[in-house]
């Protein structure tokens, strides 16, 4: 399975599925990460995004529909078809959202994708896409009658701050 959001959280994948087992850092062409108050990961041509990779038995993957909350259709399950140069080719299950509106994250779950890039150990440049996604909530703010109820439902929790833009590279004259 390809987790791009809490779900690469160690500690919370743990809770959710005892049995998952990490195996890699992913950088996913053709993807990208935005937020609907919560992380969703959208097919886009030339994007990039990042995401941890998990074995998971068919009791995780139970336990993951559940999370996600497929049977009401918040997210769809999705399987991709990617060339592994270990593996050769594997089918992948990705979670994408069927709401199509755009909201910041919380804080606290901003942190807990955070915490799972560290356990993932991604690159600079996730770290630079998960900023501009945050930011690009910030800056397309609209979000959809389902991430309004999600914020009130759960007690409207602080959002995120929106990240900095990148400091430019300093030039010589």
């Amino acid at each position: 399975m390809f987790s791009y959001g809490s779900n690469m959280n160690i500690a919370q994948m743990a809770r959710r599925c005892p049995a998952a087992e990490p195996l890699y850092r992913l950088r996913l062409q053709g993807w990208r990460l935005v937020f609907r108050g919560v992380a969703d990961c959208i097919q886009e041509e030339g994007a990039v995004c990042y995401g941890g990779v998990w074995r998971i038995t068919p009791a995780c993957e139970r336990a993951l529909d559940a999370y996600e909350a497929v049977a009401s259709g918040m997210y769809r399950r999705v399987f991709l078809k990617l060339k592994q140069p270990s593996l050769g080719e594997a089918r992948m299950l990705i979670y994408c959202m069927n709401s199509t509106g755009i909201m910041p994250p919380s804080e606290y779950y901003l942190d807990v994708i955070r915490e799972g890039y560290r356990d993932f150990s991604m690159p600079r440049a996730a770290r630079t896409l998960l900023n501009q996604a945050v930011r690009d909530a910030w800056d397309d703010k609209a979000p959809s009658p389902v991430e309004r109820h999600r914020y009130h439902r759960t007690g409207r929790p602080r959002l995120a701050a929106r990240p900095p833009l990148p400091a430019m590279p300093a030039t010589g004259s």
